[in-house]
Protein backbone atom coordinates (compact mmCIF):
# COMPACT_ATOMS: atom_id res chain seq x y z
CA UNK A 1 0.00 0.00 0.00
CA UNK A 2 1.13 3.45 -0.58
CA UNK A 3 -0.18 6.44 1.53
CA UNK A 4 1.29 10.35 0.32
CA UNK A 5 1.69 13.16 3.26
CA UNK A 6 1.98 16.76 2.93
CA UNK A 7 2.54 18.44 5.74
CA UNK A 8 3.60 22.70 5.97
CA UNK A 9 5.61 23.83 9.22
CA UNK A 10 6.24 27.81 9.86
CA UNK A 11 9.81 28.43 10.38
CA UNK A 12 11.04 30.66 13.32
CA UNK A 13 14.10 32.18 14.01
CA UNK A 14 16.90 29.68 14.46
CA UNK A 15 15.26 26.87 13.85
CA UNK A 16 16.81 23.25 13.26
CA UNK A 17 15.71 20.08 11.51
CA UNK A 18 16.15 16.91 12.88
CA UNK A 19 14.94 13.62 10.76
CA UNK A 20 15.41 10.10 11.60
CA UNK A 21 14.14 7.16 9.41
CA UNK A 22 14.35 3.76 8.67
CA UNK A 23 14.39 2.13 5.34
CA UNK A 24 13.75 5.01 2.74
CA UNK A 25 15.49 7.87 1.12
CA UNK A 26 15.59 11.59 2.89
CA UNK A 27 15.76 13.93 -0.09
CA UNK A 28 16.49 18.06 1.47
CA UNK A 29 16.70 20.92 -0.82
CA UNK A 30 16.84 24.58 0.56
CA UNK A 31 14.76 27.24 -1.31
CA UNK A 32 13.70 30.62 -1.09
CA UNK A 33 10.33 30.13 0.72
CA UNK A 34 9.56 30.56 4.38
CA UNK A 35 8.00 27.32 4.95
CA UNK A 36 9.37 24.25 5.84
CA UNK A 37 7.42 21.59 3.22
CA UNK A 38 7.52 18.23 3.62
CA UNK A 39 5.99 15.40 1.35
CA UNK A 40 5.96 11.49 3.13
CA UNK A 41 5.17 8.32 0.64
CA UNK A 42 4.45 5.85 2.90
CA UNK A 43 4.80 2.16 1.72
CA UNK A 44 3.95 -1.22 3.39
CA UNK A 45 2.99 -4.97 2.25
CA UNK A 46 -0.18 -6.72 2.89
CA UNK A 47 1.30 -8.55 5.75
CA UNK A 48 3.82 -5.67 7.15
CA UNK A 49 2.60 -2.85 9.60
CA UNK A 50 1.81 0.83 8.35
CA UNK A 51 4.66 2.95 9.22
CA UNK A 52 3.77 6.36 11.25
CA UNK A 53 5.48 9.48 11.05
CA UNK A 54 6.24 11.92 14.13
CA UNK A 55 6.52 15.55 14.22
CA UNK A 56 7.10 17.43 17.16
CA UNK A 57 8.47 21.00 17.77
CA UNK A 58 10.36 21.48 21.01
CA UNK A 59 12.41 24.55 21.10
CA UNK A 60 13.93 25.50 18.03
CA UNK A 61 14.52 22.06 17.19
CA UNK A 62 11.72 20.68 14.71
CA UNK A 63 11.92 16.72 15.01
CA UNK A 64 10.55 14.63 11.79
CA UNK A 65 10.29 10.65 12.66
CA UNK A 66 9.96 7.58 10.33
CA UNK A 67 8.46 5.11 13.42
CA UNK A 68 7.74 1.43 12.56
CA UNK A 69 6.03 -1.11 14.73
CA UNK A 70 8.12 -3.86 16.57
CA UNK A 71 7.52 -6.97 17.59
CA UNK A 72 9.83 -8.94 19.71
CA UNK A 73 12.62 -5.88 19.35
CA UNK A 74 12.48 -6.65 15.51
CA UNK A 75 11.02 -4.73 13.13
CA UNK A 76 8.64 -5.77 10.59
CA UNK A 77 10.01 -5.91 7.29
CA UNK A 78 8.01 -4.48 4.13
CA UNK A 79 7.99 -0.91 5.12
CA UNK A 80 9.32 2.38 4.49
CA UNK A 81 9.28 5.74 4.08
CA UNK A 82 10.77 8.27 1.72
CA UNK A 83 10.88 12.01 2.75
CA UNK A 84 11.08 14.76 0.12
CA UNK A 85 11.35 18.52 1.86
CA UNK A 86 12.13 21.74 1.26
CA UNK A 87 13.34 24.26 3.46
CA UNK A 88 14.44 28.09 3.32
CA UNK A 89 18.23 28.63 2.82
CA UNK A 90 18.38 29.82 6.56
CA UNK A 91 17.47 26.58 7.82
CA UNK A 92 20.37 24.38 9.43
CA UNK A 93 19.97 20.58 9.44
CA UNK A 94 20.99 20.19 13.08
CA UNK A 95 21.01 16.05 12.92
CA UNK A 96 20.37 12.92 10.19
CA UNK A 97 20.08 9.81 11.22
CA UNK A 98 18.88 6.85 9.11
CA UNK A 99 19.20 3.03 8.72
CA UNK A 100 18.79 1.92 4.70
CA UNK A 101 18.24 5.08 3.06
CA UNK A 102 19.97 7.65 0.48
CA UNK A 103 20.17 10.85 1.70
CA UNK A 104 20.93 13.77 -0.68
CA UNK A 105 21.01 17.53 0.67
CA UNK A 106 21.80 19.85 -1.25
CA UNK A 107 21.74 24.22 -0.71
CA UNK A 108 20.80 24.95 3.07
CA UNK A 109 22.73 26.96 5.31
CA UNK A 110 24.48 23.90 6.79
CA UNK A 111 24.71 19.83 8.41
CA UNK A 112 25.80 19.60 11.71
CA UNK A 113 25.86 16.23 11.76
CA UNK A 114 24.83 13.37 9.84
CA UNK A 115 24.53 9.23 10.52
CA UNK A 116 23.60 6.43 8.10
CA UNK A 117 24.23 2.87 7.76
CA UNK A 118 23.53 0.66 4.38
CA UNK A 119 23.00 3.54 1.98
CA UNK A 120 24.42 7.09 0.30
CA UNK A 121 25.01 10.19 0.97
CA UNK A 122 25.50 12.81 -0.76
CA UNK A 123 25.84 16.17 0.54
CA UNK A 124 26.00 19.57 -1.94
CA UNK A 125 26.76 23.34 -1.34
CA UNK A 126 26.30 22.88 1.95
CA UNK A 127 28.51 23.45 5.05
CA UNK A 128 29.31 20.36 7.14
CA UNK A 129 30.18 19.56 10.28
CA UNK A 130 30.45 15.67 10.59
CA UNK A 131 29.40 13.07 8.45
CA UNK A 132 29.57 9.08 9.25
CA UNK A 133 28.60 6.29 7.41
CA UNK A 134 28.56 2.13 7.72
CA UNK A 135 28.53 0.45 4.04
CA UNK A 136 27.93 3.31 1.34
CA UNK A 137 29.58 5.87 -0.60
CA UNK A 138 29.95 10.08 0.35
CA UNK A 139 30.20 12.89 -1.98
CA UNK A 140 30.29 16.23 -0.34
CA UNK A 141 30.59 19.45 -2.39
CA UNK A 142 31.27 21.87 -0.15
CA UNK A 143 30.45 25.92 -0.09
CA UNK A 144 32.31 26.89 2.61
CA UNK A 145 34.65 25.77 5.42
CA UNK A 146 33.54 27.77 8.66
CA UNK A 147 34.37 25.05 11.22
CA UNK A 148 36.14 21.90 11.90
CA UNK A 149 34.46 18.76 9.85
CA UNK A 150 35.05 14.82 9.88
CA UNK A 151 33.71 12.46 6.75
CA UNK A 152 34.50 8.87 7.73
CA UNK A 153 32.77 5.73 6.22
CA UNK A 154 33.50 1.95 6.36
CA UNK A 155 33.37 -0.25 3.13
CA UNK A 156 32.51 2.93 1.13
CA UNK A 157 34.58 5.93 -1.09
CA UNK A 158 34.55 9.51 -0.81
CA UNK A 159 34.58 12.16 -3.26
CA UNK A 160 34.95 15.59 -1.68
CA UNK A 161 35.26 19.21 -3.38
CA UNK A 162 36.00 22.29 -1.41
CA UNK A 163 36.93 25.69 -2.07
CA UNK A 164 40.22 26.38 -2.88
CA UNK A 165 40.41 29.47 -0.49
CA UNK A 166 39.48 27.40 2.15
CA UNK A 167 41.53 28.19 5.67
CA UNK A 168 41.71 24.14 6.47
CA UNK A 169 44.14 21.88 7.33
CA UNK A 170 43.41 18.68 5.53
CA UNK A 171 44.08 15.15 6.41
CA UNK A 172 42.90 12.14 4.57
CA UNK A 173 43.48 8.29 5.14
CA UNK A 174 42.54 4.85 3.62
CA UNK A 175 43.53 1.48 4.63
CA UNK A 176 42.22 -0.26 0.98
CA UNK A 177 42.10 1.82 -1.33
CA UNK A 178 43.69 5.13 -3.56
CA UNK A 179 44.15 8.73 -2.39
CA UNK A 180 43.05 10.69 -5.67
CA UNK A 181 44.07 14.66 -6.01
CA UNK A 182 42.82 17.18 -7.87
CA UNK A 183 43.79 20.85 -8.18
CA UNK A 184 46.08 20.91 -5.27
CA UNK A 185 49.34 21.69 -8.04
CA UNK A 186 50.19 25.01 -5.93
CA UNK A 187 50.12 23.65 -2.58
CA UNK A 188 52.54 21.70 -0.26
CA UNK A 189 51.04 18.50 -0.12
CA UNK A 190 52.06 14.94 1.35
CA UNK A 191 51.35 11.86 0.24
CA UNK A 192 52.71 8.56 2.60
CA UNK A 193 52.29 4.79 1.35
CA UNK A 194 51.99 2.96 -2.41
CA UNK A 195 50.22 -0.64 -1.08
CA UNK A 196 48.41 -1.11 2.52
CA UNK A 197 47.46 2.00 4.51
CA UNK A 198 47.80 6.07 2.34
CA UNK A 199 47.92 8.95 4.08
CA UNK A 200 47.55 12.53 2.54
CA UNK A 201 48.16 15.91 4.20
CA UNK A 202 47.75 19.63 2.67
CA UNK A 203 47.18 23.24 4.53
CA UNK A 204 44.80 25.64 2.62
CA UNK A 205 45.44 28.90 3.60
CA UNK A 206 45.84 29.91 7.37
CA UNK A 207 45.25 25.82 8.22
CA UNK A 208 42.81 27.47 10.82
CA UNK A 209 39.95 24.51 10.55
CA UNK A 210 41.18 21.02 10.99
CA UNK A 211 39.17 18.69 7.54
CA UNK A 212 39.78 14.80 8.38
CA UNK A 213 38.82 12.87 5.45
CA UNK A 214 38.78 8.57 6.31
CA UNK A 215 37.48 5.21 4.65
CA UNK A 216 38.40 1.46 5.47
CA UNK A 217 37.66 -0.09 2.38
CA UNK A 218 37.64 2.52 -0.59
CA UNK A 219 38.66 5.13 -2.57
CA UNK A 220 39.34 8.61 -1.33
CA UNK A 221 38.87 11.28 -4.47
CA UNK A 222 39.98 14.84 -3.33
CA UNK A 223 39.06 18.35 -5.46
CA UNK A 224 39.47 21.84 -5.16
CA UNK A 225 37.47 24.16 -6.95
Amino acid sequence: MIEIIEREYEVTEGLRLVISNVSGHIKIKGYDGDTIKMRAEKKWGLFASEPKIKVKKKGNVLKIEAKHKKTFGISLGGSSVNFDILVPKTVEVKKIGSVNSRISISNVKGVIKIGNVNGSIELENVEISKVGNVNGPIKVVLKAVRNDVKISTVNGSIKFLLPKKADAMISASTTNGRILTEGFDNVATSLVGKFGPKSFSAQLGSGKYSVKVSTVNGNIELRLI
